[in-house]
Parts: structure tokens; sequence; C-alpha cells
């Protein structure tokens, strides 16, 4: 495989990577989707590594010139019971290696937009205490064995931290922003509050290293039924996204909130009511292609130009020791 090549970090099952192998080229791309990873071959020397595709292409430290992280993950959580120990231990035998490989070409400026393992230093707490010098933020209180701080108990949500599912595997289901009765909950069991905010739109905004993609989501058709639309069916006319305005101060306050969190990417989500915008979080690797599949709204043309492995490198630098353990 000759050429400048960008190396996206996936698994099998990606549609945005998809997208952007699509957009730029199959030329202009090697794939590795640790899912998979048997299918390939990967040697590390104190020369270099090499990584070889089902179909024979390489890529190495020499023809990568951009790595955009995507969001890979083992076989083992999905499907525990078909792993045998022994796959267990080659799958983090592997990973391991795969997260060094990347580590390595962060180490030489490779990686581009989405900063690897940034949610782990960028959690929601440190989001919505920098958030709160420039935005605003409903309140909020996670809490265990502790009162509630909210005075009107009616008037409250409860979200995941950690969008784990719940239930018997074969019923497992995720918890989304419920509305409910804040006196209800059990004090034994770690929850996190915050306010209810009644909002008429849902606005969701993509930061990519120097521009800001806004779409807005309808709210009226569904908030008596669920506060959270990801709890809609997709089809629904209510789901539909379309582009939204920010006014120049939000767009200001966001800019200066990514500067301060140190990210060159990431989706930010908030409410908007009758006294303006309300921020709730950002996800780090938020998923975005679904808002422009088509390009029409200049967000896929955006993200191809930065990850372009052709085009100027706009490089993620190193904070310090890379803490990257896999769980």
């Amino acid at each position: 495989m000759s050429g400048r090549l960008l190396l996206v970090v996936s698994n099998s099952y990606d549609t945005t990577a998809d997208l952007l192998v699509h957009r730029l080229g199959p030329d202009k791309v090697f794939r590795f989707n640790f899912d998979i990873w048997s299918d390939y071959a990967i040697e590390i020397t104190l020369s270099g590594f090499r990584i070889v595709d089902p179909v024979g292409r390489s890529a190495d430290s020499e023809n990568i010139a951009k790595v955009l992280w995507r969001k890979p993950w083992s076989r083992g959580p999905y499907r525990p019971t078909s792993l045998t120990d022994e796959d267990r231990y080659y799958d983090q035998e592997v990973w391991y290696a795969v997260r060094d490989i990347v580590n390595l070409l962060w180490r030489d400026g490779k990686i581009v937009l989405v900063e690897p393992y940034a949610e782990r230093r960028a959690g929601k707490f440190v989001q919505m205490r920098i958030a709160a010098k420039h935005l605003r933020v409903p309140p909020f209180q996670f809490r265990l064995r502790r009162p509630s701080v909210f005075a009107d108990p009616q008037m409250v949500v409860v979200k995941s931290l950690t969008s784990e599912t719940v239930g018997p595997v074969e019923e497992r289901e995720l918890l989304f922003t419920t509305k409910v009765n804040d006196s209800a909950l059990s004090p034994d069991c770690p929850w996190m509050v915050q306010s209810y905010v009644e909002a008429d739109k849902d606005v969701t905004v993509a930061f990519v290293y120097d521009r800001l993609f806004a779409f807005e989501l309808d709210r009226i058709s569904f908030r008596e039924l669920t506060a959270d639309w990801r709890e809609m069916p997709t089809d629904r006319e209510g789901s539909e996204w379309r582009p939204h305005r920010l006014p120049e101060d939000v767009s200001r306050s966001i800019f200066a909130f990514m500067h301060e969190m140190g990210l060159q990417f990431g989706r930010l989500d908030f409410l908007k009511g009758s006294n303006g915008y309300y921020f709730l979080e950002v996800n780090t690797n938020g998923e975005w292609a679904w808002l422009d599949t088509q390009g029409c709204h200049g967000l896929l043309l955006k993200v191809v130009m930065e990850v372009d492995p052709d085009n100027v490198l706009h490089s993620i630098p190193v904070r310090g020791l890379l803490d990257n353990r896999y769980d």
C-alpha cells in the first residue's frame, strides 16, 4: 500500500467510518477493526510497526499521516458466553499492542480531531464545572445516601453517567434520561439527578477543530411522553434534526469552553427553552454522521477535510502520561 494514509481505528460495524472511507476513497484509508483483529497481521519491533489487513494492504509509521480514533471495542463484553478464557487473554494482549501503536503515533503528532480516551479526563462533572464558567448549566446532584438538594421533587430527571445497560442479559436496557419524583428514589442507590428544563428544542452542536455545526430537534411532539429524544422511534417526523442558528454569544461561549477543555472535537448537547440554552454534556467522541449523511450542511465535508491525509495536519498534543487502560 503506497501513499499517505489515514489510519482509522474502529470496528467492523461503524457506519461513520464507512462514510469516511467512501468520501476519501479506500486508497487513502487503512482501517483497523479491532473486533476482528484475528483477520490482521501485526508486528512491532524496535524499528517500528506494521499492520497488514485481510487483503494484504499494509500500514506503518512511515505511510500513516493521520490517525482517527473511532470507537474500537473488544468482543468480550458483547459476546461474553462465546469467548473462552484464552480468547479473552488474546483480546487483551492485542488490545495492549494496538493502543500502544496509537500512543506511538500520538507521540509522533499524528492523532487528529478525536482525542483517544478523552472521557477519562473529561467526565461529566469536570465538563459541568468548566461549562458553568461559560454556559448555563442546570443544577445537579450525584448522591448516595445523601438528602436531596432539590426544592421541587417533581421537577427533576435522573440520568446515567455511564450508559451501562441494566436487567437480565437477554433483556438489558439503557437508562434514558427520565423525569421522576425525586422523593421516590431510593437513598441506597447511586443517582445522578438534575433539574428538569422545560424546553421546546433539543440542540446538538458538532465542534470540529475551528467550526461549529448546530442542529435542532423540536421537542413539542414528544416531551409529554419522554424527556429523552433517544427513546422515540427514529422514523417519527419529530425525530428529524434540522440546521440551527446559534446566537453569537453562545457560539463564543462554546469555543471558550472547548478551549478550556482542551478538545478539538466533540458533540455538545443543549436544551433550549424560553430562558435560553442549557448545557447538558459534551461527548468527546460523539457520533455525528447521522446529522449530515449526504454532506449538505458542511459538517461531513469539514470532517473529511480534517482527516484527509493529504491536507494540513492539526494534531492533538500529548497530555502528559497517556493513561489508556482498557476496562
